[in-house]
């Protein structure tokens, strides 16, 4: 029996309580809240990453499920990652100085894996990773200046 496109279509939610007029408590499934606040510098409490770290915690998160997918796939093996995201925003634009972006204008990801595979099997886990994931593929849609390195550690 030949499967639907609607079969393969999944709709996440997320419902966010106000909690100031910089923070909110992000409902998503059956978890507890995740409070996303702005620095007081922002007019914030600090009670949480901001929404923009938020994007970069994402980041972290979705290359650590891919690159554990895509190596399972692979038969890729490695003992441990770390992801590693920098963001640089050019506040001009939410401050509404400048005509640039209110998103990040750059981001860095920098991967660490510790694996004896060789480089090849390695350039084709990152070749998938990127492929793959939803979250890098947002952003590489988005920011301009998107840079990902992968480095071996020892």
């Amino acid at each position: 029996m030949k499967q639907k496109v609607e079969d393969y279509v999944v709709t996440n939610t997320a419902r966010g309580e106000m909690l100031s007029r910089a923070a909110v408590a992000v409902h998503v499934r059956e978890f507890p809240p995740v409070v996303s606040d702005e620095p007081p510098a922002r007019g914030g409490e600090n009670r949480g990453p901001s929404p923009l770290e938020y994007v970069l915690i994402s980041l972290c998160a979705c290359t650590n499920v891919s690159a554990g997918r895509m190596a399972e796939k692979l038969r890729f093996e490695y003992e441990n990652l770390e992801t590693y995201a920098e963001g640089v925003l050019d506040t001009r634009g939410r401050r509404g100085l400048a005509d640039v972006p209110v998103h990040y204008k750059a981001v860095r990801l920098r991967v660490r894996i510790k694996t004896s595979e060789p480089d090849e099997r390695l350039a084709r886990l990152k070749e998938l990773v990127s492929r793959y994931s939803p979250v890098d593929s947002l952003i590489r849609a988005a920011v301009p200046d998107y840079v990902v390195a992968w480095e071996r550690m020892d």
